[in-house]
């Protein structure tokens, strides 16, 4: 594992490799592997055992996004910008004709992306962008690397809204919403009660105890995305709860935690100044 780069990373895409193994994958993922081994392997062990909502809650997510990328591939859509990308392999796997990928992360992870997907001859259409999208402005980095801010572009946003303030979130928001023509855009949160240790259920305050005590603390929820999406005049496309996405995905499996009525997908849009193609 590449001691400059969040073992974070290394976590969720063990997570995300798991499901290549079930008989009915809900994806699949054959490039994630590159970066994986047996110190990856046992770390993601130690953190299922502790945290068991957590790869389920990644392996949902990351089909709900699949799939709402893959409809904006075939919706015509060739700009797709990943915020905090990670390990995420969509630029390599879901390719589409002259889809161009813009990814943004720390410098260290970037290098380790692109060399080791050039030493498994992985090709990739997509520009990495090294640095911080709140601290370093986002539209500065996006028009450094040559966005066309008029072409219709999705937004992926994984795994990052509730390791940041409440005030950033909603400034990428509005970032985005003031500088992109047409743009449709994903990301997932936890409930305000989630942080707030309200839900209800004892099982996740524990859980979240447990989680913040080893790992990075979660900071921001949603309460009401509709809410959200009214004050920065965005439209919902879709708004998902992971226990739904369960039970459409995996319809005969029981739930595991109550913590994924609490943790969410959506997509909204841009409402004012464009014309949009629903997914």
């Amino acid at each position: 594992m590449s001691k400059n780069v969040t073992g974070t990373a290394f976590v969720v895409a063990e997570f995300r490799a798991e499901e290549n193994e079930e008989t009915s994958p809900l994806y699949t993922d054959n490039v994630v592997k590159i970066w994986l081994n047996e110190e990856t392997k046992r770390i993601a062990g130690e953190i299922a055992k502790n945290s068991p909502a957590a790869k389920e809650m990644i392996k949902l997510r990351t089909k709900y996004f699949d799939d709402v990328l893959s409809n904006q591939i075939l919706a015509g859509c060739k700009q797709v910008v990943i915020l905090g990308s990670g390990l995420d392999t969509r630029a390599a796997r879901m390719k589409g004709e002259s889809v161009d990928y813009w990814e943004i992360d720390d410098r260290a992870t970037l290098e380790l992306k692109a060399s080791t997907l050039k030493a498994h001859k992985i090709t990739a259409n997509v520009r990495y962008i090294p640095g911080d999208y709140v601290q370093d402005n986002l539209i500065a980095l996006l028009k450094q690397s040559k966005l066309d801010f008029e072409q219709p572009t999705y937004f992926l946003w994984e795994g990052n809204t509730t390791l940041l303030a409440k005030k950033d979130v909603i400034f990428v928001l509005e970032q985005i919403r003031d500088n992109v023509k047409d743009f449709k855009l994903s990301f997932d949160y936890m409930s305000e009660k989630v942080i707030a240790r309200t839900t209800g259920y004892q099982d996740i305050n524990d859980y979240i105890d447990k989680y913040e005590s080893m790992y990075t603390p979660w900071i921001t929820g949603f309460e009401s995305i509709e809410t959200l999406a009214e004050e920065l005049q965005l439209k919902i496309i879709d708004n998902f709860s992971t226990a739904e996405l369960h039970k459409q995905y995996r319809p005969y499996r029981s739930l595991e935690s109550n913590l994924l009525k609490f943790y969410f997908v959506c997509t909204l849009e841009n409402a004012v100044g464009c014309v949009s193609q629903e997914i």
